[in-house]
């Protein structure tokens, strides 16, 4: 399990709790869409910042998981909570983060 500090870390990025934590998943899902569909209109900025932030908030998705993760098997040993509703997380966490890397990978593709 993490550390002090690392707990501390998932509670100053905002994921200190399972709720929190899947729910910055979809944000962070919904501003790589945002983003690249803001920038594909209107062309502001060069392709190594268009690739960089998603890289950034694919990123912060893979904390995010691995903060859900770690909270839910604090509930379940803590208060008994049940082990399907981690597994349900896990799966919608994994699909988002697989969407972000899917958007980067045509990003990428699109660039070249």
């Amino acid at each position: 399990m993490p550390t002090d500090k690392g707990i501390a870390l998932f509670r100053v990025l905002g994921l200190g709790s399972t709720r929190q934590s899947i729910l910055m998943l979809i944000v962070a899902w919904t501003l790589n869409v945002a983003w690249i569909g803001f920038n594909y209109f209107w062309r502001l900025v060069s392709e190594s910042v268009l690739i960089a932030i998603p890289v950034l908030l694919l990123i912060y998705g893979v904390l995010a998981l691995v903060a859900y993760v770690y909270w839910g098997i604090k509930g379940v040993r803590e208060q008994d909570e049940p082990y399907a509703g981690v597994l349900v997380g896990v799966t919608v966490a994994i699909t988002l983060l697989y969407l972000n890397y899917t958007l980067l990978d045509a990003l990428h593709s699109l660039s070249q």
